[in-house]
């Protein structure tokens, strides 16, 4: 078996005996891997909404039941995952249900609106790809809290396009979403004239040299203090980065009438203007 996920509370009765057995296959020659599982995840535990382990006589247990029927199968399912890592031991907290709800709720809306038949451009076609990069990758390593938050944060750029948004990254956000809310993301994909389950459908590839930002956030120093930042292309050269980081009044502040006496430039992280001298009127 290429993944077992259980609870530590399984280490005795599940692994022990499967290990213990696949053993006895394996010198029997009935079997050709002398370990019966390759990856071993343990699942952290949910507690109650007062942080104690469920159970009866505490009367904290939460009835999975009573959630799928006040808010849908799909929140729960959701909200289970995005609660944290899934190794974590972490509290039930109904009332945080409603964020996940509007998030569901969100991505249906979506496909009620504004849709174009052209591909996506610009930023939001970078967008698209980067989602699509972080929940593949994050699926592949179990972090699905974070996954969902990718989509959640891609799902609200679609959100406040002001133009309509193309039917692609729509599809693909409904893709990416799949796993995790199955049953609003079909019934959204049918919505969006789909004869055939989205099940028969590949998964989303990204494009990586998309994925790639073409612009960061540059820290501005001046004699090693921070004085601000600038949003400058990935490339930019170093005089053009010292032209626009000089412009910036916050470091203007502290370099005007000085002499610029070091650069030191590092793409896409950090300028560091080294100045010098008096200003002329100092003194005055």
């Amino acid at each position: 078996m290429d993944l077992y996920v259980g609870g530590q509370e399984h280490a005795v009765l599940h692994l022990l005996y499967a290990r213990f057995w696949h053993k006895v296959l394996y010198d029997l020659k009935i079997v050709d891997h002398p370990e019966p599982f390759t990856k071993l995840v343990h699942q952290g535990m949910i507690l109650g909404m007062d942080g104690e382990k469920m159970s009866k006589s505490r009367g904290n247990v939460i009835n999975p039941d009573d959630v799928v029927k006040e808010y849908g199968a799909d929140a729960l399912r959701l909200y289970e995952m995005f609660m944290g890592p899934l190794e974590a031991v972490k509290p039930w907290q109904t009332n945080q249900l409603a964020g996940v709800v509007r998030f569901r709720d969100r991505v249906f809306s979506l496909v009620s609106g504004q849709i174009s038949s052209s591909p996506p451009e610009g930023e939001l076609l970078r967008d698209m790809h980067k989602t699509i990069k972080k929940v593949t990758l994050d699926i592949d390593r179990l972090g699905f809290n974070t996954a969902i938050s990718n989509l959640m944060v891609f799902s609200n750029t679609l959100k406040e396009s002001k133009a309509a948004i193309p039917k692609q990254a729509i599809e693909n956000l409904i893709l990416l979403l799949s796993p995790f809310a199955p049953h609003v993301a079909e019934e959204a994909w049918e919505k969006l004239g789909h004869k055939q389950s989205l099940a028969k459908q590949p998964w989303p590839v990204y494009d990586e040299a998309l994925c790639v930002d073409s612009t960061a956030t540059i820290a501005i120093q001046v004699n090693g203090k921070v004085r601000g930042k600038v949003e400058l292309e990935i490339d930019i050269k170093e005089d053009e980065a010292l032209a626009a980081a000089l412009l910036q009044p916050s470091v203007a502040k502290y370099t005007d009438g000085l002499e610029v006496k070091k650069v030191i430039y590092v793409k896409g992280k950090i300028l560091n203007i080294v100045v010098g001298g008096k200003r002329p009127d100092d003194g005055k």
